[in-house]
Parts: C-alpha cells; sequence; structure tokens
C-alpha cells in the first residue's frame, strides 16, 4: 500500500481510517525509528518520537493537501517531530548542566575575563566553555550549528528546521556571528 493510499484511508474515518493507521505503522515504524536513533535518540525516545509523529499524521491528514508526495509529507511531520523533541531537550539540559566543581571555576574565569587565569585551560575546554554560555542564552542556534558542525548538507539542515535552503544560509551565518563574541577569548590560547 503506498503513502497517498494510506492518506487516504485515514482521511475517509472509520474503520477506513483504522485499516490506513494500521498501514501506516506497519510501513514506517521501523524506518522512522532507524532515522531516530542515528540522530542520536535512544531506543525508548525513538518509541516516543514514533507515537508523535503517528499521532500528527493522523491528526493532519485532513489537512494534507495533496502537494508533494504523501511520502514527503509524513517524513516531514516525523523529521519535525524529531526536532521539536530535540529543541526541548535542548530547553531542558541548559536547566540541567552538570559541572564539577573544577568546571565551573573554569567557566568563571572565562566569562569573567577575556583572558583565562590558568595555564591548564585548553583550547578545548575555553570552546566547550563558550559554546555552554552559548547554549544557555539561545539553545536553538546551538542545535543548527551542532547539525552543520555533525556533516549535515544545508539542505538537510533547512529540512529539519523548517527554512528554505536560503534562509538555512542566512541563518546559519547569523549565528556563527553571535557565537563569535562566546569564543574570541579562546584565540589568544592557539599557539603562536
Amino acid at each position: 500500500m503506498t503513502e497517498d493510499q494510506i492518506i487516504k484511508l485515514i482521511r475517509a474515518g472509520g474503520r477506513a481510517a483504522e485499516a490506513g493507521i494500521k498501514a501506516l505503522y506497519q510501513t514506517t515504524s521501523q524506518p522512522m525509528l532507524r532515522f531516530f536513533v542515528s540522530r542520536g535518540v535512544s531506543g525508548d525516545e525513538a518509541e516516543d518520537i514514533l507515537q508523535e509523529s503517528i499521532v500528527k499524521i493522523v491528526r493532519g491528514a485532513g489537512g494534507y493537501s495533496g502537494q508533494g508526495t504523501a511520502k514527503a509529507w509524513i517524513w516531514q511531520v516525523a523529521r519535525n517531530c524529531l526536532t521539536d523533541y530535540l529543541r526541548k531537550q535542548m530547553r531542558l539540559a541548559e536547566h540541567e548542566a552538570v559541572f564539577d566543581d573544577e568546571a565551573w571555576n573554569r567557566l568563571e574565569d572565562v566569562t569573567a575575563s577575556p583572558t583565562p587565569t590558568t595555564t591548564e585551560f585548553s583550547v578545548d575546554d575555553c570552546v566547550e566553555a563558550g559554546i555552554a554560555m552559548f547554549a544557555k542564552r539561545v539553545p536553538d542556534r546551538v542545535y543548527v550549528l551542532t547539525l552543520q558542525m555533525e556533516g549535515n548538507s544545508i539542505e538537510e539542515i533547512a529540512s529539519r528546521i523548517g527554512r528554505t535552503v536560503g534562509a538555512t544560509k542566512e541563518y546559519l551565518s547569523q549565528c556563527r556571528k553571535k557565537l563569535q563574541p562566546f569564543l574570541e577569548h579562546c584565540v589568544e590560547l592557539l599557539p603562536a
């Protein structure tokens, strides 16, 4: 059964909708779970995101316009659910940051003055602390920059954040500019 047929069944309601939902689950659950896990979520988290995706697909089937393929629409809903989940996790993580005393002291040193006060403070430590501070202020921007650092193409990032390719390029440029002040002082730690 094709995705177009599945959406038509779901839109029909009643027993047809039940058959459509069953077919949707049978054809998409395993590929979606693999996709979610490949993006770094645990198996349990992937199950939760899958359930959320199925619910949104079923609820949104009536509003599906028929533009593009049903398969593309279904996967866009799944990608959006994953993105929403990851954004939520980043917002939670900013309140649950776990640092030992030494890490907090290094972070305070970095944020208190433009130059670190200890020679043991490495460039990596400086960058990590700068990104942590940036993430507290703008977690959505860190998410997008992380996608790029992981090697995702502009097209993939655009799809995940629901923007056009051109808008995504501009957004990434703005994200890098906003990150720069958090990392400028790290340049002083680079060997001459």
